[in-house]
């Protein structure tokens, strides 16, 4: 038998052309237009990341909520928001909680998202995040000094619409930037069934980083355990042969989290991701979830995922996609069904 190990790091950026930003004047360049509670705000032509203006909000004495927002309105088939911004901080002294430095939130169906945040003395940094949405068709985004001092200057504010096709890009890409094991095989094997998903045999069919705890699990004797203290992707993975005339594939599993940080994009969490392929390496379709948590008790997820044409295996991820914290995970099922 004839086997070779292939490890790979794939970087790969996906670019949403055509779209329009739901947010008016982000730019700055037609000075505060647009943008509620305006007198707070000043125009900066020296500060600036792009164009001909930035904007700041500056508070020396009083610690308090300063800042400007902006309401919009959500496109049909819309799935989820990208929403960023360039930020820089200057002097920005953080007020009592960890929370009262320079903020971008996003307000959607009364919950609050946030963006990005900066304190002290900073240069020009990036602010990005996916935010998936359902039926929700208005937003409101903030941009202020929560309850601290200092000058807070900001440029090129965005909130940028996704379809479905883009999202699934997306997801798509930030898979494919981890670094992966893919094993091949020239010799014809029987068929490779799932196996192991109660780790009663530990990791046995499974590759990948973690280890299997007694102390936590839901039935049997044993549970999976993934721990991460740097938000890198961290997690394993079992190749399965999809049997023929297969239509669908039902996933389910048990999962909780403890101590969870989420990283910066909505995915970041505890995730079990589904990858379709037709030999191991070639895709034929983007990569699905079958959820995303960071709930602290013990939860049931299922999911009934279509299989593309041509999907000749299945790879299931199970991981903390640049997270930190403990995953724990539990009586994990695959059925595929005609």
């Amino acid at each position: 038998m004839n086997r070779s190990i292939i490890l790979s790091s794939l970087c790969c950026s996906v670019f949403v052309f055509s779209q329009k930003n739901l947010i008016t004047n982000g730019s700055f360049e037609a000075g505060t237009e647009n943008w509620n509670n305006a007198s707070v705000l000043s125009i900066s032509p020296y500060m600036k990341k792009s164009g001909q203006n930035g904007a700041v909000i500056t508070e020396f004495t009083t610690p308090q909520w300063k800042g400007v927002d902006q309401n919009f309105s959500i496109p049909k088939n819309t799935v989820a928001l990208e929403v960023s911004a360039w930020m820089k901080a200057d002097g920005i002294q953080q007020g009592k909680n960890p929370w009262n430095k320079a903020v971008m939130v996003t307000e959607i169906d009364g919950k609050n998202e946030n963006i990005g945040e900066v304190s002290g003395t900073t240069p020009w940094t990036f602010a990005k995040k996916i935010i998936p949405i359902d039926k929700t068709r208005s937003g409101r985004l903030m941009i202020a000094l929560s309850e601290c001092t200092g000058s807070f200057f900001f440029d090129d504010v965005k909130v940028i619409p996704l379809k479905q096709e883009d999202y699934n890009k997306i997801m798509e890409a930030e898979t494919a930037k981890h670094q992966v094991e893919v094993i091949t095989d020239t010799t014809p094997v029987r068929l490779i069934e799932f196996t192991n998903g109660d780790f009663e045999n530990g990791l046995h069919g499974w590759h990948g980083h973690a280890e299997t705890t007694s102390e936590d699990k839901v039935k049997g004797a044993q549970s999976l355990k993934i721990t991460s203290e740097n938000p890198v992707w961290t997690g394993v993975d079992q190749t399965i042969d999809v049997p023929q005339g297969s239509k669908t594939v039902e996933v389910s599993a048990y999962a909780r989290t403890h101590n969870l940080k989420s990283g910066k994009n909505a995915w970041n969490k505890a995730d079990m991701i589904v990858e379709f392929t037709q030999d191991g390496t070639s895709k034929t379709g983007p990569d699905q979830p079958v959820f995303f948590t960071d709930t602290q008790e013990w939860q049931q997820f299922s999911k009934t995922l279509e299989i593309p044409e041509g999907t000749r295996k299945i790879r299931l991820m199970i991981a903390l996609s640049e997270a930190t914290g403990i995953f724990l995970v539990d009586d994990v099922a695959v059925k595929f069904s005609r």
